[in-house]
């Protein structure tokens, strides 16, 4: 008769299908957030392929080192994509991009131009 948790066959697949997640290596990702650099690029290094994983792993560093750890673009969702709402209307998150230099400002305004398939805006300087 077949054991309570499925055919023999059944628990090899299921073995499997396991995903292989990247291990927790506090040493590299305390040295990587200390470099400063932003939540994609430490996935990217650290060959994290979910955010929730590199979360889970900031979390146990912070838990571990008693220190409060920040990672540029760790918390907001879908920052680097701008999405049209029902209304039309555009809505981009502009702490999510390094502005180099531009200073932006409640009630700043700018000009906007359609060329070639993008849309350029430009700060209108009072």
């Amino acid at each position: 008769m077949g054991a309570k948790n499925g055919t023999t066959t059944e628990i090899q697949e299921k073995a499997s299908k396991k995903k292989i997640e990247s291990k927790y290596d506090p040493k590299t990702l305390r040295v990587l957030i200390k470099e400063g650099l932003d939540a994609a690029t430490i996935m990217e290094r650290m060959q994290i392929r979910h955010r929730q994983t590199l979360k889970q792993h900031v979390g146990k560093l912070i838990s571990t080192d008693r220190v409060l750890y920040e990672v540029k673009g760790l918390y907001l969702k879908g920052s680097k994509r701008a999405k049209v709402n029902q209304q039309g209307i555009l809505k981009i998150n502009l702490k999510a991009y390094d502005l180099g230099d531009l200073e932006i400002n409640e009630d700043d305004e700018f000009a906007v131009e359609a060329s070639d398939g993008k849309i350029i805006l430009t700060k209108i300087l009072p």
